[in-house]
């Protein structure tokens, strides 16, 4: 049975989506585990904030935040080591350059905000704890417009929710990014999991 012209260009139209769905839910998988993380790392670092302030303690805050980056950023690192080390040298190489772009994008992005609060210093603690989700959404959305619609989603969502908190619940601002923020990766975390 021979397919005619018309057949094999849908045939082959169909092949290609089928690919571009595989890719998009391997990249949803790989990424599961880097947003419960991050989210966790959220919930632990704005709980602190919060508890540091109400005790009078604020100039702990920039340590708890640097500790738990470096526990992010060795976390990351890991978790990417582990998703690629059963697979063929290739795609061990590609895994490596995405992570190093990954690496690269984030020390842009601190790099940017060291210059944005150098340039325009926060008035509050607030609005430092508001600016940094507002970048990782911006990061997660432009994300998403290459890689997949639901990383888009998520950095819409994260993005409303910190307005929200920031707007409307300044006073219990920290502990509403602890839970809602922080909450909120872990369950894209399990969302992207289960694509």
């Amino acid at each position: 049975m021979s397919l005619s012209p018309n057949e094999a260009v849908q045939t082959l139209g169909e092949i290609a989506r089928t690919e571009k769905r595989s890719a998009e839910a391997h990249c949803y998988a790989n990424a599961s585990p880097g947003f419960i993380l991050w989210g966790l790392i959220w919930m632990v670092g704005y709980s602190g904030s919060y508890l540091l302030l109400k005790y009078g303690l604020p100039r702990g805050i920039n340590w708890l935040w640097f500790s738990l980056t470096a526990v992010g950023v060795v976390g990351s690192h890991l978790i990417g080591r582990y998703q690629y080390r059963h697979q063929n040298p290739g795609q061990q190489a590609e895994g490596r350059l995405i992570g190093f772009r990954f690496g690269m994008t984030f020390f842009a992005m601190f790099l940017f905000t060291v210059a944005a609060f150098t340039i325009m210093r926060p008035v509050s603690y607030a609005a430092t704890g508001a600016f940094i989700p507002l970048l990782v959404s911006l990061a997660y959305a432009i994300f998403g417009i290459w890689r997949g619609l639901r990383f888009l989603y998520v950095g819409i969502a994260v993005a409303a929710l910190t307005m929200g908190g920031f707007l409307y619940l300044r006073e219990f601002f920290t502990l509403w990014m602890a839970f809602v923020g922080g909450g909120s990766l872990i369950l894209v975390g399990l969302w992207l999991k289960k694509v």
